[in-house]
């Protein structure tokens, strides 16, 4: 079915969200999403990532390069993955490399596969995906020209895929570890399109009033649900079944200060929501036939 073009200027108005991110850059020229707060990775991170996705020209470029450049010294062995993760894009985004080797990041590849190699390891249920760092670290080693044992990384992604398609921990497959494993594999090469099951169970996932659960079973919904059920979607060169009201409830999610929060009943604006609101948005419109 066609349906009539639609632009993301017509669900949001793109101009408050631009206002709501600059307004949080400290004078480091990092950023939070909460005022008074210290600047951290993650937050000037999302903020880069939003900002460019909306076309508009961030502020205070060169403190927030220095900024940055500044989390490398202070966090010296990047050892949590996420914080290298965040610094390292977000100094791409600005053209410039790290400025310090980063042969530890490597060594911590070797570890997140230790871990991952035993399937009886314990996963933590507050973690959003255990094959999240993977897939972090594969996607930073090979911006970064690294090189990577392809087919080791493919085949212990693939033990983690579960017989009903989803990939992740049995006890706790969820959305968030289908579509980090899907990424994953898409940037090792590896043929996902013809993942079947794989995308079913993202259907079972999709809620026909719009937007995705965490899984089947689960009748709760958050921001990052969509988010990760969208972009599975996307990885596989698929559009959401319910393309007209997914958008229409993301914009649901807004508040008034421009910001979008995690909850569509209540909560603060933070930058992470924000991100994923836009991202998926632009995604569907990009995946449906207008």
């Amino acid at each position: 079915m066609i349906l009539p073009q639609v632009e993301i200027e017509d669900l949001v108005n793109t101009r408050s969200i631009v206002h709501y991110v600059l307004e949080r850059q400290n004078k480091d020229g990092g950023y939070t999403f909460c005022r008074g707060a210290e600047s951290n990775a993650q937050d000037t991170y999302y903020a880069i990532e939003i900002l460019q996705m909306l076309g508009a020209q961030p502020r205070n470029v060169e403190k927030t390069l220095r900024f940055l450049q500044e989390l490398q010294h202070n966090d010296g062995d990047f050892d949590s993955v996420k914080v290298a993760y965040y610094v390292i894009q977000s100094l791409s985004h600005t053209r410039h490399l790290p400025a310090k080797p980063l042969g530890r990041l490597y060594q911590s590849f070797e570890a997140i596969f230790a871990g991952l190699e035993h399937p009886d390891t314990y996963v933590d249920v507050e973690i959003v995906s255990e094959i999240e760092s993977i897939h972090l670290t594969v996607e930073l080693l090979k911006g970064l020209d690294f090189s990577i044992d392809a087919e080791r990384a493919t085949n212990l992604i693939l033990s983690l895929r579960n017989s009903d398609g989803s990939f992740g921990s049995k006890r706790h497959s969820r959305i968030a570890s289908t579509y980090h494993a899907l990424k994953a594999l898409k940037i090792l090469d590896h043929e996902v399109e013809a993942s079947g099951e794989t995308l079913s169970w993202i259907r079972r996932c999709e809620v026909s009033t719009g937007g995705f659960v965490s899984s089947p079973e689960s009748s709760t919904m958050y921001m990052e649900d969509i988010y990760y059920g969208v972009k599975a979607l996307e990885v596989l060169n698929e559009c959401p079944k319910y393309p007209r009201e997914t958008l229409s409830l993301i914009t649901r999610f807004q508040n008034p200060n421009g910001g979008f929060r995690r909850s569509i009943f209540l909560g603060i604006s933070d930058f992470e929501s924000t991100y994923q609101a836009i991202s998926c948005i632009k995604a569907i419109i990009s995946l449906v036939e207008w």
